[in-house]
């Protein structure tokens, strides 16, 4: 299907030294030369059968209607299917400006071009074959990645690791489909087939790798999307100054009027290399106003979505009956206890010096003063350091749309088994091993529907 040429910047908006404006289609080397006015030879010289592919050239953009000269620019022009969409691209490096690199594109969509959707570019480059579904969703990756780990897993997907891997268990299921339906078209020449035969490549070689593959998503998450720690307890306890503290800066409001913090704050940082998401909540305590008790419910949702929840306590406040319900709502989640505002208590050094007789784990600090604040950084960051995979691939960490694959492709797989041992039909067998198959292809993009491309894509931004 003929599709337009697209044109959107591909730079971040802002002030910068270079921004770029990125043409894709069949008409992208026109509507360019169209506006290019070359510093380096006259016009007249300058032919589209001249132009060298992924060379630079020097010049001018002009404005279509009065040739008035918008900047002048460094253009790139590459010819299919050597580019990143395998169309014909174009890109013109201008200066970076709100208003120059608008004007460049009014001008290439004077031109003829259409405005490019998310991530259009990128999709384009997965329909016309140039990479695969993996590879395209580690774009993104990328662009997000924030600690070098991070960006050595989506570097990974990029060069293809995962679609790699995902292919050996592609093609270990489709040798054994090919075995059980060759039994069925071809009774007679495949008298020997025994369905128990293939049940252990189907466990060896495709289960086994699956299940691995889904344990490392879980383990990968950290280091994808970043650990979840969720700072709780009563009002005025100091849960606003220990999340500015931990974030580097004044990120919630801090003041000595209760309920101040009425919805969950949150901030991203990378916290001893390691990319961290902190939430500060809304104080629990026993109130009837609604709003408070919208917080207060939005404190408990964030608590049973964390990895590590820091439950702050005033030092001198005897009542642990609030603090025992918000352990109830931690469950299994790891809970480190800060003991705050240590420079009022009678006995600093006592404090300190029992802070690990209880249970959890206790680190007395003073927020305000900044004592101890180190070693409940240190104590934070091994919890973390325990969720981090020790030794698995990087290459090999699906995300959730992904995983979610891989789980169902395993559940196809355990009914082909309980299949096999029952002794059913192999006709029903394989049609299990086909679904597991259509799961597995589905992570590549072999087979995929245009919701779940609509779904991928639109997370891009515009220009990439």
């Amino acid at each position: 299907m003929k599709r337009d040429t697209i044109a959107a910047i591909a730079t971040p908006s802002g002030r910068g030294g270079i921004g770029i404006v990125r043409i894709s289609g069949d008409r992208a080397f026109d509507i360019a030369l169209s506006l290019f006015r070359p510093r380096s030879l006259p016009d007249r010289l300058f032919q589209p059968k001249q132009i060298i592919s992924h060379h630079l050239y020097y010049g001018d953009i002009v404005q279509p209607d009065t040739q008035a000269v918008l900047d002048e620019v460094l253009i790139a022009f590459m010819k299919a299917p050597h580019s990143y969409t395998r169309e014909d691209v174009v890109e013109i490096q201008a200066h970076s400006g709100y208003a120059v690199l608008k004007a460049i594109l009014s001008a290439v969509l004077q031109g003829g071009a259409a405005p490019a959707g998310p991530g259009e570019f990128t999709r384009r480059a997965f329909l016309n074959g140039r990479i695969d579904l993996t590879q395209a969703e580690s774009v993104i990756d990328i662009i997000n990645s924030k600690t070098e780990t991070s960006l050595a897993a989506a570097a990974d997907h990029l060069s293809g690791g995962f679609r790699k891997h995902a292919g050996r268990i592609s093609s270990g299921l489709r040798d054994i489909l090919v075995r059980i339906e060759a039994a069925i078209d071809f009774p007679d020449e495949a008298e020997d087939f025994q369905p128990l035969s293939v049940a252990p490549l189907l466990e060896a070689c495709v289960l086994e790798p699956i299940e691995t593959l889904i344990r490392q998503h879980e383990d990968g998450r950290v280091i994808r999307d970043g650990y979840r720690i969720t700072i709780v307890g009563r009002p005025n306890v100091g849960k606003s100054s220990l999340m500015n503290w931990l974030v580097g800066s004044d990120r919630s409001i801090v003041t000595d009027i209760p309920g101040t913090t009425r919805d969950v704050v949150a901030d991203a940082v990378v916290f001893r290399g390691i990319p961290v998401n902190f939430f500060d909540t809304a104080g629990v305590h026993v109130t009837q106003d609604t709003v408070e008790l919208l917080g207060i419910e939005k404190t408990y949702e964030r608590i049973r979505a964390s990895d590590l929840m820091l439950l702050v306590q005033d030092v001198s406040c005897a009542d642990t009956g609030l603090e025992s319900r918000l352990l109830e709502q931690a469950g299994d989640i790891p809970v480190i206890r800060v003991l705050n505002k240590i420079d009022l208590a009678p006995n600093p050094d006592n404090v300190v010096g029992n802070m690990e007789s209880a249970s959890l784990p206790v680190v007395a600090v003073s927020v305000k003063n900044r004592l101890n604040l180190d070693a409940l950084a240190d104590r934070i960051a091994r919890e973390i350091l325990r969720k981090i995979p020790g030794q698995a691939p990087a290459g090999l960490i699906p995300n959730l749309r992904q995983a979610r694959a891989l789980e169902n492709a395993a559940a196809c797989i355990r009914q082909a088994l309980e299949g096999i041992q029952r002794k059913i039909p192999a006709e029903i067998i394989s049609m299990d091993v086909r679904d597991a198959l259509d799961w597995i292809d589905e992570i590549t993009g072999a087979r995929t529907s245009d919701e779940i491309l609509d779904r991928i894509f639109d997370a891009f931004c515009i220009g990439k």
